[in-house]
């Protein structure tokens, strides 16, 4: 089964990209056969990190059709088992594909030759990369432990929990039209949430309503604290878990917390991924625990629930342990 793992932030510069090329390069070597996904549309730029020149067909001649499946544009990375897809290839309009043209990319991903496809999504929350995201219950979302970077993964969240909500009723149903009522009625200031929306649709509407509910019940993103400081920067994690919980009744898992290192920028300006230019360092450490937890999933239902703050106390102590062993160097 191909474990597809899409990547997202809510926001552009808390080193998203960066973590999605070394978890790549983690999972590889680890004996994962990977594929890598450009699926920044309008920006990707994800070939320079890989240290590759733009210059092969990707997901723009995919998307204009002049090509007619993924497995035909898989380039090799120079890194065992890690292969990779460009992006849109400087074609304009990749970002505003049609429906069908998702459906497609959606099918064909499931059928590339790997056991982990990883898609580097572009910054923000546009449909399109919301439906990516929501390929899978368990996405991963990269965030930094700075208040603005939490405020927008929490909104990403919210956007993505509200379209996942509204696709599992029929287009120009009763139920959709309650939740665009709803969304309406937030916008102008009323008093309400989102969990106060499930309960009255599942009353009015107990035939969708409960089945909506308990699918969305199966969502349980993934969260990586990248770019760390200080243990203390978990405290933003526990923040935003406290949010998500209480506005939008959704679980999610810690998996990493990755501290700055200079090695990173370093490795931009090489355009080498940062685990083979020091694969020995606090930032490589960080990113093969987050590949191995990665391991402990399947990409579709997750039931390995974690309790309370478990998954964070993990990471404060894991994060004590590496700066203790750097003092003793």
């Amino acid at each position: 089964m191909v474990n597809i793992l899409p990547i997202a932030s809510g926001k552009g510069g808390v080193g998203k990209s960066a973590v999605s090329v070394n978890v790549a390069v983690s999972l590889a070597q680890k004996g994962k056969k990977v594929i890598l996904c450009d699926f920044d549309f309008g920006g990707a730029n994800l070939h320079t990190l890989l240290g590759l020149k733009n210059n092969q067909a990707g997901m723009g001649n995919f998307i204009y059709r002049q090509i007619a499946d993924l497995g035909s544009i898989l380039q090799e990375t120079g890194i065992e088992n890690l292969q990779f897809i460009a992006g849109d290839c400087l074609f304009p309009g990749t970002a505003n594909m049609d429906f069908f043209m998702k459906k497609k990319i959606m099918k064909d991903l499931t059928t590339l030759p790997a056991d982990y496809v990883i898609l580097d999504l572009g910054g923000g929350s546009n449909y399109n990369i919301l439906d990516f995201f929501l390929l899978t219950y368990n996405s991963l979302l990269v965030t930094s432990p700075e208040i603005t970077s939490i405020m927008n993964a929490y909104s990403f969240l919210k956007g993505a929990i509200f379209r996942f909500f509204t696709h599992q009723f029929p287009n120009k149903s009763q139920e959709r039209a309650y939740i665009h009522d709803f969304i309406k009625s937030v916008a102008t200031g009323t008093e309400s949430s989102f969990i106060a929306l499930m309960e009255t649709l599942c009353q009015q509407f107990p035939e969708t309503g409960i089945p909506a509910c308990q699918e969305l019940a199966k969502l349980r993103p993934q969260v990586v604290l990248n770019m760390g400081s200080t243990i203390q920067d978990l405290e933003m994690g526990r923040r935003l878990r406290s949010l998500v919980n209480s506005k939008l009744s959704i679980p999610m898992d810690f998996i990493g917390f990755i501290p700055s290192d200079p090695i990173v920028p370093m490795a931009v300006a090489r355009r080498a991924p940062a685990l083979i230019l020091e694969p020995v360092s606090n930032f490589a450490t960080a990113i093969h625990k987050t590949a191995d937890r990665i391991l402990a999933h399947e990409y579709d239902l997750n039931d390995n629930l974690s309790i309370d703050d478990a998954d964070l106390e993990l990471l404060k102590s894991e994060y004590t342990a590496g700066e203790q062993e750097q003092e003793s160097v």
